[in-house]
């Protein structure tokens, strides 16, 4: 359907909503009701025919549903841990070490890093299990939830990672239809030194987490969350109450994704290589799992130690899956949006519009833009990927940058990681502000200058590396103005401890 402008109206709706009533799930959901009104003619039949439609793609996409499964089950098991006193006692523990402001927000920002093979464990429990220590430390949980969703687009740039095996796809099936042929392996590895936006990202958050310092500062006005206190805790609850659940699900994920991608491989006889078993595991089944096996670890030591009811530890599981209810509908809804944005044709709109203005020297940059404006319209990075490479390998060819391909991969990649940055309807948005308790559309406002930042950045670079400027140079000049920028913006929070939660 080419119907040019009006594509947009799917996305601009959306985030109109979304900002106006703070509502992510209301706004996804009117979101497709003003994509139906388009894409049924403006007739009253037209209209209920398309929102059936696009209703019945959000409740009933299998790998969506299995998502949501496993969200649901981290909340129930996030909020045992809770319940269990666990975080409490990881927090008295560690703030024996971690004494600082700025020892937290680093150890967050390493254990970040450390979580690269999967970016929703990675979210879910560097946000959850640092928050108390964090706010014990005057670390707002919104500048911990913008720490834990940058870093964790490590995931996009490691070939350990359920990542990288998808990256690849893309790239090699964009790669046939212009006549390069490479295996997934070589075209992932190829273009990881150029993910400009994913490196000059991270790198900022590091000089937060440093510093202490940060855009967000002006709008982060929510008083602190009361620590917990720890004189009531008893002396039952023990450090492996957090740290043996989290141990468990992490274990079976990382040797559950080796072992049932080996075996899946060796079932199709393919060749066994790093990337293609991780690409060929089935990832969220192996997190559902892992976390039901976490879930019975947890309530067998917390048993053990006496310190729950079985009902106590039932009606707590079950609060803790209906607090990510609201993540689940969003994730749903984000599934329809995505659906009606390709009925329209939201993609073809946006790279269209650009190419024409494209030159040789502004392609990887012009690619990168188009890659985030279509995450912004359509809310998942891995469609705008699909979306975006094969128009990107075309236009590259056509203007005589073959030997630029990684770049222009990377260019769509990571493009399309930093729209995520900048909606309240992303997955991993809605997952980290879950995790560290405060509203996505709060979590994205408050980082919003800084994706900003890196983003304006990696845009440069990109700019400077088509102009033909050395790779280490066209990322040395954008660092050092993130640096700058930061050392001379940048500011701290000044928040002092409330009873309201955030």
């Amino acid at each position: 359907m080419d119907i040019g402008l009006l594509s947009l109206i799917p996305a601009l709706v959306t985030i109109v909503v979304a900002l106006a009533t703070r509502k992510v799930a209301f706004a996804l959901f009117m979101g497709i009701v003003g994509g139906s009104v388009v894409a049924g003619q403006y007739t009253f039949s037209g209209f209920f025919e398309r929102m059936y439609e696009y209703i019945l793609v959000s409740f009933t996409d299998p790998e969506r549903l299995l998502i949501v499964l496993f969200i649901v089950l981290i909340g129930g098991l996030l909020e045992l841990i809770q319940l269990s006193g666990g975080y409490d006692r990881f927090a008295q523990t560690l703030s024996k070490k971690l004494n600082s402001p700025r020892k937290s927000r680093l150890s967050t920002w390493g254990l970040s890093m450390t979580l690269f093979f999967d970016d929703y464990a990675n979210v879910l429990i560097s946000g959850a299990s640092m928050r108390e220590i964090n706010i014990r430390n005057k670390v707002t949980p919104a500048m911990l939830a913008y720490i834990v969703d940058v870093v964790a687009i490590m995931a996009s740039i490691m070939i350990i990672s359920t990542w990288a095996s998808y990256e690849g796809s893309v790239m090699a099936a964009a790669g046939e239809e212009v006549g390069v042929t490479k295996s997934i392996s070589l075209f992932f590895l190829e273009s990881v030194p150029y993910h400009m936006y994913t490196v000059l990202a991270i790198f900022l958050t590091f000089l937060v987490a440093y510093t202490g310092k940060w855009f967000g500062s002006r709008f982060d006005t929510h008083p602190l969350p009361t620590p917990g206190d720890n004189t009531k805790l008893s002396s039952n609850v023990k450090l492996y109450h957090v740290l043996a659940p989290i141990l468990t699900l992490l274990g079976f994920a990382i040797g559950g994704l080796f072992v049932s991608g080996t075996w899946v491989l060796m079932q199709n006889n393919e060749p066994i290589t790093l990337i293609n078993i991780l690409g060929s595991a089935p990832s969220v089944e192996i997190l559902i799992i892992g976390t039901g096996l976490a879930i019975i670890t947890s309530i067998v030591l917390i048993k053990k130690q006496k310190l729950l009811t079985y009902k106590t530890i039932g009606r707590g599981f079950l609060n803790g899956g209906k607090g990510m209810i609201d993540v689940s509908m969003v994730i749903l809804l984000a599934t329809g949006l995505a659906a009606v944005s390709e009925t329209l044709g939201t993609g073809s709109y946006i790279t269209d519009s650009v190419a024409p203005f494209v030159s040789p020297e502004m392609l990887p940059f012009m690619i990168f833009v188009v890659s985030m404006l279509i995450t912004v319209a359509t809310g998942f990075s891995w469609s705008s990927m699909a979306i975006v490479m094969p128009i990107a390998f075309q236009m590259a060819m056509a203007n005589g940058l073959g030997d630029s391909l990684p770049a222009i991969s990377a260019a769509v990649i990571t493009g399309a990681v930093s729209g995520e940055h900048m909606i309240p309807f992303s997955e991993k948005a809605v997952m980290s502000s879950a995790a560290t308790k405060i509203s996505p559309v709060y979590h994205i406002k408050t980082m919003f200058f800084q994706t900003i930042t890196a983003f304006f950045a990696a845009g440069l670079g990109y700019i400077l590396y088509g102009h033909g400027i050395s790779l280490w140079i066209a990322y040395l000049i954008p660092a050092i103005a993130i640096f700058v920028v930061h050392i001379l913006l940048a500011k701290q929070n000044k928040q002092t401890f409330n009873k309201s939660i955030v």
